[in-house]
């Protein structure tokens, strides 16, 4: 537990710190966690499958190098992988079969495009407000859940995927995540750094809740993933966490929500 919370300590400013620089620092961090998150993907998954590794990392590396304007053609950037690693399986024959394309596939949209959508969210208009919130909700969610747990858990939420996660935990993340985004939104507002009205607030806050299922949903939907290919963590490059995909596993599936929310529904 020290470690993880010294891990924290060190970790949160330094990330908050990318966040506001933004730019090519956030860019060029994201490219090299993408490209760190799909070797701890493959090394995980090739004691069961033959993902096609040198295809799913460049593709990745490319499409978040060039995130801004692969974006709007993503559908192509998909088409060209898919073609790239049909190719490569009539070469290499039989080495490949489907499942390998599939695993290799799931892992570029999996890290390549859910993480690339985290950087196009900095590059909104307040940007750094989105990220920082998507984050409160994995974040905030993940440490509420885990005091909740530990002084109220009794039912277990998912004890084949995660024996230590409760349904009181789960609530207690959603609810506790909630409360830092009404913090959070409220003084920023306060403070005129951003212009909400008190139904935004609250929006944003059922936001945040949201968020949190969402978040626990995927570090359930990763433990599925380890389990099956019979693996405890998927790196070890933060002490206490685990890998990039162990502790970004959250943040992925959230992306998504906080993108539609600060283009579609709530432009700030």
């Amino acid at each position: 537990m020290l470690t993880r919370i010294l891990t924290g300590v060190v970790g949160i400013p330094v990330a908050v710190w990318i966040i506001m620089s933004g730019g090519w620092l956030m860019q060029g961090v994201g490219v090299a966690l993408g490209v760190i998150a799909m070797y701890e993907y493959f090394r995980a998954v090739s004691k069961t499958y033959k993902p096609m590794q040198l295809i799913g990392i460049v593709s990745v590396g490319l499409f978040l190098v060039g995130y801004s304007y692969l974006y709007e053609f993503y559908a192509l950037f998909i088409s060209a992988v898919v073609v790239a690693m049909l190719i490569t399986n009539v070469i290499c024959y039989p080495k490949y079969n489907i499942a390998d394309i599939a695993v290799t596939l799931f892992g570029v949209v999996y890290i390549g495009v859910l993480l690339g959508m985290i950087i196009s969210i900095r590059d909104l208009p307040n940007g750094i407000f989105w990220v920082i919130l998507l984050f409160i909700c994995a974040w905030g969610s993940d440490t509420c859940a885990y005091f909740a747990g530990r002084f109220l858990g009794k039912r277990k939420l998912a004890p084949k995927l995660s024996p230590k996660k409760t349904v009181e935990g789960a609530i207690g993340g959603a609810i506790g995540a909630g409360a830092i985004v009404f913090i959070y939104v409220t003084v920023l507002s306060n403070l005129e750094k951003i212009v909400v009205s008190s139904s935004d607030i609250m929006l944003l806050v059922g936001i945040g809740c949201i968020g949190a299922i969402l978040s626990q949903f995927g570090d359930l939907a990763a433990s599925s993933i380890k389990r099956s290919v019979d693996v405890k963590d998927f790196g070890h490059l933060f002490p206490g966490h685990g890998g990039i995909l162990d502790r970004f596993d959250s943040i992925l599936l959230i992306s998504p929500l906080i993108y539609c929310v600060a283009t579609m529904i709530l432009p700030l």
